[in-house]
């Protein structure tokens, strides 16, 4: 081959290798651009679905959270009452007056010669006797309770014919009546037969306490008061011995 024809070939070649890049770079990356660019064009639309539902999500947590954020204030508020019951003192029991009365009533009581009480304010089992022993004696019905109503007849000293006669001797208060249970398990612990321990002053009751104030050299009177809880409690206690002085 003469070097003119070398040259011939040489020069076809390059131009043909140009038209092929110039068909791989201009003419075959157009569909490729398109395609690439339809492809990112849909791509955003996936996108956007999925972060309107990411974005939508969170209110349906909150709305599952919610019920149990509100469920939280309401057990604080069942706790509140337990917690305030711990730190606040009992109160008093119904029927009951406040501590100036009790003492008040405790004073005038113990003036009358139903006991040797203490005025402090505190309703203790000999206050509640000497309560029902006035009660008894005034015709009314027995409660072993200061209140208002019973210190306004112990000062202004009203007539045993005003009071209810039907309700004479008879329990009308849970103290009272466990006071007369307990005097009934004295006596019959003593021996003295006051019947079955029911909280009501029943004739075998009353009998008992006869028998027993007359065994201590008391006037019988047949009813419970401060003096009877206290011989009774000291008739229970057993007798000392020479080695126990």
């Amino acid at each position: 081959m003469t070097p003119r024809q070398a040259r011939i070939v040489l020069c076809s070649f390059l131009l043909l290798a140009a038209g092929v890049v110039i068909n791989a770079l201009y003419f075959q990356s157009k569909p490729a651009s398109i395609a690439s660019r339809a492809i990112v064009e849909r791509t955003p639309a996936r996108v956007e679905p999925e972060r309107a539902r990411k974005t939508s999500d969170p209110p349906q947590s909150t709305r599952s959270k919610a019920p149990s954020s509100e469920e939280r204030p309401a057990r604080v508020g069942r706790l509140k009452p337990d917690a305030a019951v711990v730190d606040v003192a009992p109160a008093a029991p119904e029927g009951e007056a406040d501590p100036q009365t009790i003492r008040a009533v405790q004073r005038e009581i113990k003036q009358r010669g139903y006991g040797p009480l203490v005025a402090d304010g505190v309703m203790r089992l000999a206050a509640r006797a000497a309560i029902m022993a006035y009660e008894h004696d005034q015709k009314l019905p027995l409660t072993g309770e200061a209140s208002e109503a019973l210190l306004k007849r112990i000062l202004l000293g009203a007539s045993a014919a005003a009071a209810d006669l039907q309700g004479v001797s008879k329990a009308q208060s849970r103290h009272a009546e466990s006071i007369i249970r307990s005097v009934q398990q004295w006596l019959a612990a003593l021996g003295y037969q006051p019947g079955r321990a029911d909280g009501r002053m029943g004739e075998d009751t009353v009998r008992a306490l006869r028998e027993f104030e007359m065994d201590k050299g008391l006037v019988p009177k047949g009813r419970i008061s401060a003096e009877i809880v206290v011989r009774l409690t000291e008739a229970l206690q057993p007798p000392k011995t020479a080695s126990g002085r």
